[in-house]
């Protein structure tokens, strides 16, 4: 539930934070407790609406190249994307050498066709990642 709001506009809001509380209590468990959409992260909102009939196939459509060649490529781009794109730590965190990182990078920017320098591309291939049922990883 989100804050009480006053007016026409206000029950606008309030019908739109309701949906959005709606949507993200479906995928939690039980816990006997209110969600307030209003204290909830803005990271928490974005990845819920990525968990939805027309982004998940869009996702999985995008992630498919990966997916097809090698489930390490998908692992190592959603770990990559995990560490704000820094090889090193990608390469810390998977226990990997960073040349092996900077390959499988390249693999998967070369198979997916997007300029992982853009900040846009990450951030929707990020989003692709993590709207992936259990990760798939």
């Amino acid at each position: 539930m989100g804050p009480l709001q006053s007016g026409a506009a206000g029950l606008t809001t309030t019908l739109i934070e309701a949906g959005d509380a709606a949507c993200l209590a479906v995928n939690r468990s039980a816990t006997n407790y209110l969600l307030r959409v209003d204290s909830l992260g803005f990271e928490q909102l974005l990845l819920a609406w990525t968990r939805n009939d027309t982004f998940l196939p869009a996702a999985e459509s995008l992630l498919e190249p990966l997916r097809a060649e090698s489930p390490e490529l998908l692992h190592t781009l959603t770990t990559f994307l995990d560490h704000e794109s820094g090889i090193q730590a990608t390469a810390g965190a998977m226990g990997l050498h960073r040349n092996t990182v900077s390959a499988r990078i390249q693999r998967a920017q070369d198979l997916l066709g997007i300029d992982f320098s853009a900040p846009e591309a990450r951030l929707a291939l990020h989003l692709a990642c993590r709207a992936l049922p259990d990760r798939e990883l």
